[in-house]
């Protein structure tokens, strides 16, 4: 069938009328590419008129039909197309009906004298925002490109759309960070129009949960993340008006729909519940729970609209609601404390709503605490996980689904997200594990971010399979110091020229004409991208690291609060070599001056429930990578899987999470044995060097030197293997896409 008669199908499938402004649509080059084929297989055409912005009381009709512009593409992510849509004619009236993800109808109207298009929504008919015209586009597409596929292919096409409204962590119900960021646009937009009355964000965060998942492990943390996501749906999932978001980590955002402050409270109220915070334990750990309610606590902050915003562009609107909700929960935490990690570790729920007198609460908390005022505000920003909107141009238009998928796991010119790695990695480790060869087209690494500031690289080479996990060093102060644009600059993200600490990393992964190993690679790499960005004075910053895991006694205990006195002999440990330190002064509640091997160092010192807090600065120091790399041979890895299945009775055949366990015993390593020794190494004054800050690991060496770790990550990991949730076509799709290239591109997103 030639693409003019299919093209017709569809119209008729639709039930849309050749000539009608949206039959000119779906017959313009805003069709998905696989409906116009060319001598090179398929291409995205990019529309002439794509970059114009139409005048705001231009009608629809003028600039051929629903012809999205640019800035309406860049309000419309992945994932964001209305659902059960209708195609229908009444009259002379064509309309098309449908629900948008979070379930609020929309009806688009036009009439035959082509005097431009309506939308009716709550009751009220009025001209359709940019975002509503890039949702009913994206829809159409969606649709077309299902119509066009065969039966039993259509669900896989609709479910690519969605696959960016999920929650990026495998296991974990409810939407994700995406979804978070296209409804707050939505809902803020849907207010400015007078179709919702107030509108609210909580932020929704556990309290001491880092000193809490590193005592329990990183996997018992993870599992009481799903738990809370788990109990949030279970709560909120039916109620009208009401989003719960996995926006990153341990953080999760409830999007409100007119309600009151006591509503708004009463919902809080539900969450922080003992009978929640019982069920969330029960969840975890079944019938021998080893946490106590006592441990889960929560910090939460909301942030309202007012009068005034009726005013604002809604993009303003919700990145202050994001922002002033976010605020709200760590000014909660901090309120009562005069130092930071104080109350950091204070096991006690907070609720905290932002208010017109918050900011200057704020001020006079930062100058009554002892860290200081720019130390307070440097826990007031969310790095790498602002609003901002992920410029996709074009997805919502093109409508291939290769593209879609493309847009849906890349942003800023890197792949990002924890169930693309997966599934990217996966595919390598099964290649390894099978000793095939890539096939055309696609390479034997694959490299990126998964959230926030975590990178990772996966590379099959010279008979090993190396999983390497990065982290940037003295991100925060650098945020404070220099800026969101200046620190994303100095990571990478967005540049044209492909530099910055991740585009060095990313270079690192292919085998280079000099024969260096990975390892050796990785490691000129980020000194490479230390040298650059050494130069910059504005990301010369002072950072602070906490030496306390690292503090034994003479007797060879770690420290306790009440082993840090004055003429205390300590011994600092760092990677095998040992330090003596002795607490020369108690200047204060909050200050220690220690001598470390004959040098004097001011410390900042904390009493926690779990144990001491002792910070050491660093002084002048660079934004710069901290990596640990996992070597894997597979006759090691494969004597080790046997093993396990022997010990645990386990068939031959049965699935080992594999990656889930390197993942596991990397991060760990990561924090303990590389991040942190290395950085109070700067502390005591050394130089940043590639070889502190990126180590390599052998399985036989972690299970030698670090037991408890290698058999924890078998038990928690290894013997799990967890779903991502998607389709298995999908899951090819997402595989080839990420390993066809060593990152995305906007210039031309279609795969052939």
């Amino acid at each position: 069938m030639s693409a003019g008669s299919e093209n017709e199908a569809v119209l008729d499938k639709l039930k849309v009328h050749k000539g009608s402004p949206l039959s000119e649509t779906l017959n313009s080059p805003l069709l998905p590419s696989s409906a116009r084929e060319s001598d090179h297989g398929s291409v995205i055409e990019p529309h002439p008129d794509n970059g114009r912005v139409p005048d705001s009381n231009q009608t629809l009709s003028s600039v051929d039909g629903l012809e999205p512009t640019t800035e309406m593409v860049r309000l419309v992510a992945p994932g964001e197309a209305l659902q059960l849509v209708r195609f229908a004619r009444r009259a002379d009236t064509l309309m098309i009906t449908g629900v948008t993800p979070h379930g609020r109808r929309l009806t688009f109207e036009q009439r035959a004298d082509r005097e431009g298009w309506y939308v009716v929504a709550a009751g009220r008919r009025r001209r359709p925002t940019e975002r509503e015209l890039g949702l009913v586009v994206a829809s159409i597409t969606q649709e077309m490109e299902a119509a066009q596929a065969p039966r039993e292919d259509r669900e896989e096409i609709r479910s690519a759309y969605r696959l960016a409204t999920s929650s990026d962590q495998p296991g974990l119900p409810g939407r994700g960070l995406q979804a978070y960021r296209d409804l707050l646009l939505d809902e803020a937009e849907a207010f400015i129009n007078g179709q919702v009355e107030r509108l609210t964000v909580v932020a929704v965060e556990y309290q001491a949960f880092k000193r809490f998942a590193v005592r329990h492990s990183h996997r018992i943390g993870a599992a009481f993340v799903r738990a809370l996501g788990e109990r949030l749906q279970l709560l909120f999932g039916e109620v009208p008006g009401l989003h719960a978001c996995h926006k990153a980590g341990k953080s999760f955002r409830l999007i409100v729909r007119d309600l009151g402050s006591e509503d708004t409270m009463a919902l809080i109220e539900s969450i922080a519940a003992q009978e929640t915070r019982q069920w969330i334990v029960d969840r975890v750990w079944g019938d021998e729970p080893r946490t106590h309610i006592d441990e889960v606590h929560f910090k939460f902050g909301f942030a309202m609209t007012r009068a005034s915003d009726k005013k604002s562009a809604s993009h303003v609107l919700a990145q202050r609601l994001n922002d002033d909700a976010f605020r709200a929960a760590k000014l909660g935490q901090l309120q009562g404390h005069i130092a930071i990690q104080m109350a950091k570790i204070d096991y006690r729920t907070t609720v905290y709503r932002w208010n017109s007198t918050s900011e200057d609460e704020l001020e006079e908390l930062a100058n009554q605490m002892d860290d200081g005022p720019a130390e307070v505000m440097a826990e007031m920003m969310d790095y790498l996980h602002e609003l901002v909107p992920v410029d996709l141009e074009g997805m919502a238009v093109q409508g291939d689904v290769r593209a879609l998928v493309h847009a849906a796991i890349a942003r800023d010119g890197f792949w990002q997200g924890s169930v693309a790695m997966r599934i990217a990695g996966e595919r390598l480790l099964h290649r390894f594990r099978d000793g095939t060869q890539a096939p055309e087209g696609e390479n034997d690494y694959v490299a990126g971010f998964e959230l926030g500031d975590e990178f990772y690289g996966l590379v099959r080479e010279n008979g090993c399979f190396y999983f390497a996990w990065g982290d940037l060093n003295s991100a925060g102060a650098t945020r404070i110091r220099s800026g969101l644009g200046r620190i994303r600059h100095a990571v990478g993200w967005g540049r044209e020229d492909g530099g910055g600490i991740m585009g060095h990393f990313i270079r690192a992964m292919p085998p280079d004409d000099e024969g260096r190993s990975l390892v050796t690679r990785v490691r000129d790499a980020a000194y490479e991208a230390f040298e650059d960005l050494r130069g910059d004075k504005e990301l010369r910053v002072n950072d602070s690291v906490d030496i306390a895991d690292y503090l034994w006694t003479t007797a060879g205990e770690l420290i306790t609060n009440e082993d840090v006195v004055e003429g205390a002999e300590l011994v600092l440990l760092i990677r095998g070599e040992r330090r003596m330190v002795q607490v020369v002064e108690r200047r204060s509640r909050f200050t220690l001056r220690l001598d470390i091997d004959g040098k004097e160092h001011v410390a900042a010192f904390t009493e926690g429930l779990t144990g001491p807090y002792i910070k050491l600065r660093i002084r002048d120091t660079v934004l710069s990578a901290a990596i640990c790399v996992l070597e894997i041979r597979k006759p090691e890895l494969e004597d080790l899987i046997a093993i396990v299945r022997e010990d645990n009775l386990l068939p031959e055949d049965t699935p080992m999470n594999v990656l889930g366990f390197v993942r596991h015993m990397a991060d760990l390593l990561l924090a303990e044995q590389v991040k942190g020794p290395g950085k109070i190494e700067l502390a005591l004054g050394a130089t940043y060097h590639a070889d502190r800050f990126v180590r390599v690991f052998t399985l036989e060496e972690v299970r030698d030197r670090f037991p408890g770790l290698f058999y924890e990550a078998i038990h928690h990991e290894l013997l799990e293997v967890p779903s991502t949730g998607v389709d298995r076509n999908l899951r090819e799709l997402i595989a080839h896409t990420m390993l066809a290239r060593n990152r995305p591109s906007q210039d031309n997103i279609t795969i052939n």
